[in-house]
């Protein structure tokens, strides 16, 4: 059912029934496991260093992620129940030069990972772009489609290239990224050892995100590709942090506008990434042809009778975007996940920098 299309080469229609059915846990007993990506390939600034296989195993398997979110939540919770305990006193090891020290290079870390995965997102971004000049008219946007849309050059049906942007550097990074938000309870546990309590919206914050790039990495989804405008805000909060500890003072405006910065990135993404549920674009149904001896075109005859050769027609076709239920899988879980993270940042934002907070 076709809602609208802008141009002919794609169009935007309520999703199949299949994007709807719980999808099965690739990978996780398969005996032929997706290599780690980029493994076994020339090192690079963009691929420093490969995978540890049995680590990338590990990472995908939903038990050890759920275990590692109840951990952290339980050890949040009773965390603070202590520091109430202790009516919010700092821990002394919290004031010494050494903490100071641990906190800067800690958020100066993050800082500059996050700085080093958008250099390479983006990077791969251009050059692997499609290029306008081979292809004409409204065409040229299925072909950008297709780029977004299959993290595999093998399902290419209108682009040439031999590679696709995933398979170039985006899976690496999006591990990466994914792996990274383990180490970023961090953030938990220095507020913590700060005497102070850990809000619902931080912890729920971390907790989240770690199912959310577990989605997204497991079933290889191209609405990863929404993690660059996050990989972008956490380059900017974190230098921020990092200053913050060395003693810059920071005005309240640059503060507030990090936190409208913060909350406009889940509605960007959020919009950005649902698209992907809805979108198709045109592609060649068949792309296999042989010779015929006239320049009459077959309505995808496997026989003409006009000549002792034949040819498959490439009649077009509108691809989906996703391939399968589990790619469509990491938009629900986004989504469910969002929603209230955007409640618990707004609500912050009115507490922190309303008029009558002020006062």
């Amino acid at each position: 059912m076709e809602i609208f299309s802008i141009p002919d080469s794609i169009s935007f229609g309520l999703p199949s029934s299949e994007m709807f059915k719980i999808p099965n846990q690739p990978y996780k007993h398969d005996p032929n496991l997706r290599p780690p990506p980029l493994n076994n390939t020339p090192r690079s600034f963009f691929h420093p260093f490969d995978i540890d296989p049995d680590l990338f195993r590990v990472s995908f398997q939903l038990e050890y992620v759920i275990t590692f979110m109840s951990l952290y939540v339980t050890a949040v919770l009773f965390m603070n129940s202590v520091n109430a305990s202790r009516h919010y006193r700092p821990w002394a090891f919290s004031k010494t030069s050494a903490f100071k020290a641990f906190v800067v290079a800690h958020n100066s870390l993050l800082a500059l990972f996050s700085g080093w995965a958008l250099s390479s997102l983006v990077y791969t971004l251009i050059n692997y772009w499609p290029s306008g000049s081979t292809n004409s008219n409204d065409g040229y946007f299925a072909h950008i489609a297709e780029y977004l849309c299959q993290t595999q050059s093998s399902e290419y049906r209108v682009l040439s290239h031999s590679i696709s942007p995933w398979e170039a550097g985006w899976n690496y990074i999006g591990w990466l990224f994914y792996m990274s938000k383990y180490y970023e309870v961090i953030d938990t546990m220095i507020i913590l050892a700060k005497g102070k309590k850990s809000s619902m919206l931080q912890t729920y914050h971390h907790a989240g995100i770690i199912l959310c790039g577990w989605a997204t990495v497991v079933y290889d989804s191209p609405c990863g590709l929404v993690a660059a405008i996050n990989v972008l805000v956490h380059t900017l909060m974190y230098t921020y942090f990092a200053l913050q500890t060395l003693g810059f003072s920071v005005s309240t405006r640059v503060k507030r506008s990090l936190t409208t910065i913060q909350i406009a990135q889940f509605f960007i993404g959020m919009i950005f990434g649902t698209s992907f549920l809805f979108l198709s674009y045109k592609a060649p149904l068949d792309m296999s042809e042989m010779a015929v001896k006239n320049d009459s075109v077959l309505d995808f005859s496997p026989l003409a009778s006009h000549g002792d050769t034949a040819r498959l027609v490439p009649k077009d076709t509108m691809v989906p975007c996703l391939s399968d239920s589990g790619e469509a899988a990491t938009i629900y879980v986004s989504t469910i996940y969002i929603w209230p993270l955007i409640f618990l940042f707004v609500r912050f934002f009115i507490q922190s920098y309303s008029p009558k907070k002020k006062q």
